[in-house]
């Protein structure tokens, strides 16, 4: 390798990663590659540049000892940004504050996640900067009329409230709550597997998404239309409703 490597498409570089036994100058390319974008992805978590700074080394010491389990190199992109935000959510649990007190974590006594839970608790309930991360991600998933209602159920108003505002009636919220729930906990429980079940170029516009990237950004990074950009989330999220209901079923 010499110094026309730095010119390698990405898919070559991720298969010499990958597949070769060349992995520690291929990492160093990565690094060069991806670590400003990986970087961005764990600040969105943390929020302070010096405890990113250890996460992203992180993040590629990890890359490196584990690269024998990516199965398409097509998709270590979006590998790399999910032990970016794994490893980011791992630092937030094992950090303590200034009275000793472990941050509360992610997953409750059952290994289950409780972001998605936590979206209809109000506002003034304590969360990590992670579970406010994912609770993000999630509400991202959401129609404009779902959103609203979740809103105003973390705003601790009741379902005949509610009603009066969206002219619904408090049967129809209490039921369109639970529906959402139905689907919005397995999904947060699965979410890691289901990104990595993708096809490569939804992969990634999903993972932009659930970042918050606006659609005219997303198109420009991935060079698809905003049109077949919300055509592609909407897929994803009608498809990832069908395999939690079967995976619970």
């Amino acid at each position: 390798m010499g110094l026309d490597d730095n010119n390698l498409d990405d898919d070559e570089l991720h298969r010499r990663f990958v597949e070769t036994g060349e992995c520690e100058y291929t990492l160093k390319l990565l690094m060069q590659r991806y670590e400003k974008s990986v970087r961005a992805c764990v600040l969105k978590i943390l929020n302070d540049p010096r405890d990113a700074d250890e996460v992203t080394n992180e993040t590629f010491r990890k890359a490196f000892i584990n690269k024998g389990k990516i199965k398409y190199p097509d998709k270590l992109e979006g590998w790399l940004h999910t032990i970016a935000k794994n490893a980011a959510f791992d630092y937030v649990r094992g950090r303590k504050d200034e009275d000793g007190i472990e941050i509360v974590s992610l997953d409750d006594k059952d290994g289950k996640n409780i972001a998605a839970a936590t979206l209809f608790e109000e506002q003034q309930v304590q969360q990590t900067e992670a579970m406010q991360y994912q609770l993000n991600g999630l509400l991202r998933l959401l129609s404009e009329k779902d959103q609203e209602i979740v809103d105003y159920i973390r705003d601790d108003l009741r379902p005949k409230q509610i009603a009066e505002k969206i002219d619904f009636t408090p049967s129809a919220v209490q039921k369109r709550r639970e529906r959402l729930l139905e689907w919005l906990r397995p999904v947060a429980d699965q979410l890691d597997e289901l990104l990595d079940d993708l096809p490569p170029q939804d992969q990634k516009v999903m993972e932009r998404h659930l970042d918050g990237q606006p659609i005219e950004e997303i198109s420009r990074s991935l060079v698809i239309t905003p049109t077949d950009i919300e055509t592609c989330v909407k897929r994803v999220i009608r498809e990832w409703k069908k395999t939690v209901r079967s995976n619970t079923t």
